[in-house]
């Protein structure tokens, strides 16, 4: 079997690959949510400073977040289970360390 990693049995190399791979997913989604957190900061102090443009649209917006969350877990659930182990720990230590 071909590896991407020279000198290194398969299984190593997948499993070091996997952690890379969730390392760098982990940093993203701590980037994602610490950005979507700065977002609703700045709307908040936004609306009490009187630039209340987002009204409307946050309104209908959070009336559709149970529908989506609920779609997401339909869909992300039953990966969960098929994820690697190596993966699992990259994207924990990526979201820790990121």
């Amino acid at each position: 079997m071909q590896t991407l990693i020279p000198y290194l049995p398969p299984s190593i190399s997948s499993f070091i690959l996997f952690f890379i791979v969730g390392l760098l997913i982990g940093v993203a989604i701590k980037k994602a949510v610490v950005s979507a957190v700065l977002v609703i900061l700045a709307a908040l102090i936004a609306s009490f400073a009187g630039l209340n443009a987002l009204s409307p649209y946050a309104t209908q917006f959070l009336s559709h977040v149970p529908s989506i969350v609920s779609s997401a877990y339909h869909v992300v659930g039953p990966l969960i289970t098929t994820v690697p182990i190596a993966f699992l720990i990259g994207l924990v230590v990526g979201f820790w360390k990121g």
